[in-house]
């Protein structure tokens, strides 16, 4: 299924119960996306890409990528309103919650990370290190 930058955008809008975009603003989730797809192009071999993302033309990812793109743009941006709002006093400790909520996301989303990376090795026709010689050789 090709996903475009608009069509992942409005996808973590749901994810964050922001549909209307009155928290999160366009360029605010764009970078989530970016910081996402920053953190799955570590674990693969592919050069990934968004459609509509700085200058992209065609959508490259691998099959249910999209899925954790969300999930992690949705943490990223959860982090950026976290640290926006950092020095706001609330008396109701709110901002304690979701920091552990945003916590507990980022945790199941890197651990998902983790798992495309061991699939790669696993697939990877060669090692992903250099072969030492043999000392008694």
């Amino acid at each position: 299924m090709d996903q475009s930058l608009e069509e992942i955008r409005e996808r973590v809008k749901m994810f964050l119960m922001d549909v209307g975009g009155l928290i999160w603003d366009n360029p605010t989730l764009d970078e989530s996306i970016r910081q996402a797809i920053r953190d799955l192009q570590v674990v693969t071999p592919i050069t990934l890409t968004l459609e509509g993302l700085d200058g992209a033309i065609v959508t490259v990812l691998e099959m249910g990528m999209d899925g954790l793109i969300v999930r992690g743009a949705a943490v990223y941006a959860l982090e950026m309103r976290m640290i926006d709002r950092a020095d706001t006093f609330e008396l109701n400790q709110t901002g304690l919650d979701m920091s552990n909520l945003i916590e507990k996301i980022k945790s199941q989303y890197l651990i998902e990370v983790q798992k495309i990376r061991t699939r790669q090795f696993q697939m990877s026709a060669s090692v992903p290190y250099f072969t030492l010689p043999d000392p008694e050789v």
